[in-house]
């Protein structure tokens, strides 16, 4: 096979006249790598996010979300995300959890006998801490 240098000088050029955003390696301002792309269409790296809307709610409404999706100290890891339901009355817990879903951490459910129940999004399993596992378990039907 014969070495063809069109090849490469092509392949040097088209990867010059890529995008601001392409998968090169970046430091956010906190320090940790990132890809060029997650930097320009957020600012921040997921950790900085993830960090931004843990800073965004009540650690009474944190310790709820890691209840909802059975991501307490009482169950092994691997089994997080084994459920991902919280019925909420009226009072305290209806509002932590209306404030879950401003955050964009939970969506409400059906409403039945004077409890609303709640399901955690994708970002507010990624915040409770869920692996990818536990988030595929957890988006489950």
């Amino acid at each position: 096979m014969m070495y063809d240098l069109a090849r490469n000088d092509r392949a040097h050029i088209a990867n010059l006249s890529a995008p601001d955003y392409s998968l090169i390696r970046k430091v956010c301002v906190c320090g940790k790598a990132s890809t060029a792309k997650q930097l320009t269409q957020h600012g921040k790296c997921a950790a900085c996010a993830l960090a931004a809307v843990r800073d965004a709610i009540m650690p009474g409404d944190f310790a709820k979300l890691q209840h909802m999706l059975g991501a307490v100290q009482q169950y092994p890891r691997y089994k997080w995300g084994w459920r991902n339901y919280f019925a909420a009355g009226s009072g305290q817990q209806h509002e932590a959890m209306q404030r879950l879903v401003a955050a964009g951490l939970a969506t409400a459910g059906r409403a039945a006998n004077e409890m609303t129940y709640f399901h955690a999004t994708r970002l507010g399993c990624k915040a409770a801490g869920l692996d990818g596992a536990g988030i595929k378990r957890a988006m489950e039907d």
